[in-house]
């Protein structure tokens, strides 16, 4: 007779497993996978790439997981602009008593502004500055969220000519599917994404 299985529920009970509706087992097994997933896992998955996606404005990019230490709607946060500094600073936010600079991606490449709305995130990145081999985190100001994808190194290609030369700079490849992912160390490096007291 073939041993039968049971789930602990939150309480701690067993219950067995023959009783456990379709949908609800899937969603224990799912939420087990993912939490058995180490950091390196998650990382470097045998060479392959889990990137947030998300979009801004008509571009749809991606960012490595790993850099990402939350997204956020901006309007769940006190943010305020800053006076004398460049148009790529949208402002500043106050996340849980850490003030971090709000960085519009689509005005630092040049591309056409769009309006603050509800569906406006921030996305909070964390990378060493390659120049100086310091910790530097910034938050993204992106449009929208979408979905957690895992890319194989294969599926990335040269960015078109139609990507403007500053935004290839940044960018590590583009997916059949036109997500452009962006290579964060790049970006973090930049000594033109520190601003200065005098700017």
């Amino acid at each position: 007779m073939a041993e039968q299985k049971h789930v602990k529920d939150k309480t701690g009970v067993a219950i067995p497993g023959n009783q456990l509706a379709g949908n609800t087992r899937l969603i224990l097994e799912e939420r087990a996978r993912l939490l058995a997933r180490t950091p390196e896992s998650k990382a470097d998955m045998g060479g392959m790439l889990e990137v947030q996606a998300f979009h801004l404005g008509t571009e749809y990019l991606g960012v490595p997981t790993n850099m990402v230490q939350e997204i956020q709607p901006l309007h769940a946060h006190h943010w305020s602009r800053v006076p004398c500094v460049p148009a790529f600073i949208t402002g500043i936010v106050n996340l849980r008593g850490r003030i971090c600079s709000i960085m519009d991606l689509a005005a630092f490449w040049g591309l056409p502004s769009r309006p603050i709305s509800e569906s406006t995130h921030i996305l909070l990145v964390r990378g060493i500055n390659q120049s100086d081999n310091q910790e530097i985190e910034l938050t993204l100001l992106i449009d929208n969220c979408a979905e957690v994808r895992i890319i194989r190194p294969d599926e990335l290609n040269p960015s078109p000519s139609t990507v403007s030369v500053k935004v290839q700079t940044y960018v590590r490849g583009v997916t059949s599917d036109m997500m452009m992912v962006i290579d964060l160390e790049s970006l973090l490096s930049d000594p033109g994404i520190i601003v200065s007291d005098g700017e």
